[in-house]
């Protein structure tokens, strides 16, 4: 047994995952001694190392490898309040908000009930862009062909005109 299957073996978890969660609770333990567990989004106190996260003020992806690593670029926040800044400037512009107890199918091009989605805990609605049906066509590809070529899927046919008044419950 080599020398990290030890280590890994005495943590009950692989070293570079145990050795990530000590330094984020050191970084912790060292906001808090200082009076400095505070996010910068929401300004609340940050009461639990599970929920912190380390933020970029300024984006740096696409623009600049320097304001990575820049530690004024730095700062911490809420995990929830961490959201990429792609998703703040453009897409909640973007998102198809229906009537309760619905949620958008991309597929579809309509609102249908919450209840025929999978989860998607990394989405703003929870929930996968799909519905389970639409999520079963595109992984068989002999069927997505049928319904792109009009053939109806429980009395919607995929391949029409976008429905975006329509609602299903």
């Amino acid at each position: 047994m080599g020398y990290n299957e030890r280590k890994t073996a005495t943590l009950g978890m692989p070293w570079g995952t145990a050795n990530n969660r000590l330094r984020k609770n050191i970084l912790f333990h060292l906001l808090k001694k200082h009076n400095e567990n505070f996010c910068v989004r929401c300004k609340e106190e940050i009461e639990s190392v599970d929920v912190l996260s380390i933020e970029h003020i300024k984006p740096w992806e696409g623009t600049s490898a320097e304001l990575f690593w820049d530690l004024n670029n730095i700062a911490f926040s809420h995990l929830a309040c961490n959201v990429p800044h792609k998703r703040t400037s453009a897409g909640p512009k973007l998102r198809k908000i229906g009537p309760p107890g619905t949620s958008w199918c991309m597929r579809h091009q309509a609102f249908i009930s919450d209840g025929k989605f999978s989860s998607n805990k990394s989405r703003w609605s929870g929930l996968h862009s799909l519905c389970k049906e639409c999520q079963h066509y595109m992984r068989d590809p002999n069927q997505l062909k049928q319904v792109q070529l009009g053939a109806s899927v429980t009395g919607n046919t995929l391949g029409s005109e976008p429905r975006n008044s329509t609602f299903e419950s």
